[in-house]
């Protein structure tokens, strides 16, 4: 677990932000309360953050930050997005989605005259894996899983997994950093960070590029 976290120090080494940068993101929740991980060290005590994330979330706002202010981006990364809904006739011509997947999904969508946050999310998802989940029956279970099983206005912060035993796939909805062990005769084929998804799309839709 350790080699996962990134020290304070380093963080403002490796990406060229301030202290008093880092600590107004905080305020603002660009960068979540819970990502800053208190641990003992030889000096007293340390900040540490979740590596990757924190690596690609200052990335992220750092491209954003000339062009939009800290109130947008604390919009940008806030868990519960606005009401977003998109014509299922123009969601081709934003581009963030395949036509594959929209033709695959359209017929399994509840609404085949709009679709909202949830229902682009899950096509999103779906898109991630499309070449891992080849079969048609497995990429419309879990595309049906997820409308299920997945509220990603309540449960975000999961991770999604896919075991696969004996040609068949099992879909997981695991919270993120939880140890799980496996049967061993069982394969993960799928390992996707659904707070990772949700925040790339939610900065796709909100971005004045696309609407």
């Amino acid at each position: 677990m350790e080699h996962d976290l990134i020290s304070k120090k380093e963080v403002l080494e490796l990406t060229g932000i301030s202290y008093g940068q880092l600590y107004r993101w905080k305020r603002k929740n660009i960068i979540p309360e819970e990502w800053f991980i208190k641990k003992s060290s030889f000096t007293g005590q340390e900040t540490f953050f979740p590596r990757e994330k924190m690596l690609a979330r200052i990335e992220k706002v750092k491209e954003l930050k000339d062009t939009h202010s800290l109130d947008e981006l604390s919009d940008f990364f806030s868990p519960n997005p606005s009401k977003i809904e998109i014509t299922l006739e123009s969601l081709p011509v934003k581009g963030f989605l395949q036509s594959d997947t929209i033709s695959f999904c359209s017929p399994l969508l509840s609404d085949t005259e709009a679709v909202d946050f949830p229902d682009i999310l899950n096509m999103f998802i779906l898109e991630k894996v499309w070449t891992t989940v080849t079969c048609e029956k497995e990429r419309k279970g879990l595309f049906l899983f997820l409308q299920e099983d997945f509220n990603p206005f309540e449960s975000a912060s999961y991770e999604l997994r896919g075991l696969k035993k004996k040609g068949t796939i099992i879909w997981l909805l695991c919270p993120l950093e939880s140890p799980t062990i496996i049967e061993r005769t069982a394969e993960t084929i799928v390992r996707l960070d659904l707070l990772q998804m949700f925040e790339e799309l939610k900065i796709t839709l909100t971005s004045e590029t696309n609407f």
